[in-house]
């Protein structure tokens, strides 16, 4: 179990592979700032969450077409000092191509990193880098 407790979650199985409408509901947190209210993905797999650790914050839920009730798809956790940031989304190559999934793994990232301030933004030196002009020669 030490393990879930560092994930923050415990989960055994999935459902079949379909979209998942994935709601958003930690719109102050900085991850999901910028994430819709309500997200259709690519064909996914919902994991089956059975337990939520003390430490668990949902960012985001989705309706189990097969169990009949909502399963957090997207979370933070705190293990001792460790920032972790959760997702079972993200299994196939349609969903890790979609610009929402990609803004949201930043925002994951930077976050467990602490280089995402409270607003949602990246840190300096952390954000999007400039493109630089083409030489010619």
């Amino acid at each position: 179990d030490e393990w879930r407790k560092t994930l923050g979650v415990s989960s055994f199985s999935h459902e079949k592979h379909r979209p998942l409408k994935v709601r958003n509901v930690a719109t102050d947190h900085p991850i999901m700032k910028s994430f819709p209210k309500l997200w259709n993905t690519p064909n996914g797999e919902l994991y089956k969450i059975s337990k939520l650790w003390p430490n668990c914050k949902p960012l985001g839920i989705a309706y189990g077409e097969d169990t009949k009730k909502d399963h957090v798809c997207v979370w933070t956790n705190t293990y001792g000092k460790g920032k972790i940031f959760g997702t079972t989304i993200g299994h196939h190559n349609e969903t890790m191509r979609d610009p929402i999934f990609l803004d949201m793994m930043t925002r994951g990232l930077l976050w467990a990193c602490g280089k995402l301030d409270e607003d949602g933004k990246p840190k300096p030196g952390y954000g999007p880098v400039p493109a630089k002009a083409p030489s010619h020669p």
